[in-house]
């Protein structure tokens, strides 16, 4: 799928996995706190099914043991909030109805990869932005700590604000599932390839944070030099490419999702 796979280095480490969303559910179930991953992904369906289900086991298979779920935030690009939203709906969650206040935050990776002030969100969801959804959450606007060179992101404040509430409430910790398609979008491409090689492949433990860093496979061919791939998935724990349920290895001529903006 991508030539840099099948080189010495990575076969021998076997960073990369590929499975479909049921599949790769697990692997991001099993992930440890502290890892910095990437995901491929073919197409915006298959990355519906991996998000919403993951959710579902987090959320509804473990709601018995509350105080060891974890905090669930999804950054999208191709589905919009509302959309997202719905998606989780049809697998019984219902973030709008007696759910509603579930560990979850849902945001738009164009707002998550700006820079300018979240502001505070007190969990009135009639006051809250299109671009950001919280359930029952409040959020400092001060610019968060973490290892990126020259970029304040919004999404580096909200980690921070988010990994603080899991601590406060004794939950096992964070787990981050970001579209990067923003970068994409504005052709941010040396900007992109700069934020994914500021963090090592594992972050400090103690944060309690796992990360997966989520691209279109159409994206990555397009818009990536395989020099500029490299420098990515070095810079990731594990690479897992997901699959759709169709078909194990999707062609490379599938076209792009379209965004919707």
């Amino acid at each position: 799928m991508f030539g840099f796979l099948d080189d010495a280095f990575y076969s021998e480490k076997k960073i990369a996995l590929t499975a479909d969303p049921n599949a790769m559910v697990e692997e991001l179930l099993v992930s440890d706190y502290g890892e910095h991953n990437m995901l491929v992904y073919p197409n915006r369906r298959s990355f519906r099914q991996l998000y919403s289900k993951y959710c579902r086991s987090v959320l509804l298979e473990n709601s018995s043991k509350s105080s060891e779920n974890e905090m669930i935030l999804i950054i999208s690009y191709y589905d919009t909030v509302s959309n997202i939203k719905n998606v989780l709906k049809r697998m019984g969650l219902d973030l709008d109805g007696e759910l509603r206040k579930w560990p979850i935050v849902i945001m738009d990776s164009v707002a998550a990869y700006s820079c300018s002030n979240l502001g505070r969100i007190h969990g009135d969801n009639n006051n809250i932005e299109k671009r950001v959804w919280a359930s029952g959450q409040q959020f400092e606007d001060s610019y968060a700590s973490f290892p990126i060179r020259y970029k304040a992101y919004r999404i580096l404040t909200l980690i921070r604000s988010l990994s603080q509430s899991t601590q406060d409430s004794g939950m096992k910790g964070l787990c981050v599932i970001a579209d990067l398609g923003a970068f994409y979008l504005l052709n941010r491409i040396e900007e992109l390839v700069d934020y994914e090689c500021s963090y090592s492949p594992k972050f400090d433990r103690r944060v309690r944070v796992k990360a997966f860093c989520c691209h279109h496979r159409q994206e990555i061919k397009k818009a990536l030099t395989v020099e500029q791939q490299g420098r990515i998935f070095g810079h990731h724990n594990r690479n897992l490419v997901l699959t759709s349920n169709q078909t194990i290895q999707p062609s490379l001529s599938e076209e792009p999702d379209s965004a919707l903006k």
